[in-house]
């Protein structure tokens, strides 16, 4: 008996290749809203000061993406690292991470604004870098992954 083939796009993915994509199109995707938040929130508040009290400008949203950020990165970085055997893969989610929750809770009293937000925009950087590696290193595998 003859069993078709069926075309590289129809087959079925496993899960830890699903989990592996979806991990970092998250972390990846809250980088670029963290960015964005980080851009246009000083020139929104500008031009409408009644956002001011808004969630997005407060405290909770920074935990609230922060708490979204760490089980994302944390599992594509795993993924990553053990798939790849790359150990730069999670050092680099590693050091973004403790980097950010170093600013989250302590930044403002130990480094004062500025430094709180230097230290958030070095934290994404570190994180981005991480994500950014393990993407090139499922590209030069040939990993299904990130195929598509």
């Amino acid at each position: 008996m003859i069993v078709p083939r069926l075309p590289t796009f129809m087959k079925t993915q496993t899960t830890p290749i699903r989990l592996q994509r979806g991990c970092d199109r998250l972390a990846i995707t809250l980088a670029g809203a963290c960015g964005i938040h980080c851009l246009l929130t000083p020139v929104l508040l500008i031009a409408f000061p009644i956002l001011a009290g808004s969630f997005f400008v407060g405290e909770a949203f920074h935990y609230w993406m922060l708490g979204a950020t760490l089980p994302a990165t944390t599992l594509a970085a795993c993924l990553g690292c053990r798939k790849h055997r790359d150990g730069w893969v999670a050092g680099w989610a590693i050091g973004g991470l403790s980097i950010l929750f170093f600013a989250a809770f302590l930044g403002h009293e130990v480094a004062g604004e500025a430094g709180e937000r230097i230290l958030t925009v070095l934290g994404g950087i570190l994180l981005a870098t991480g994500h950014v590696r393990n993407f090139r290193l499922c590209r030069q595998a040939d990993c299904l992954c990130h195929a598509e």
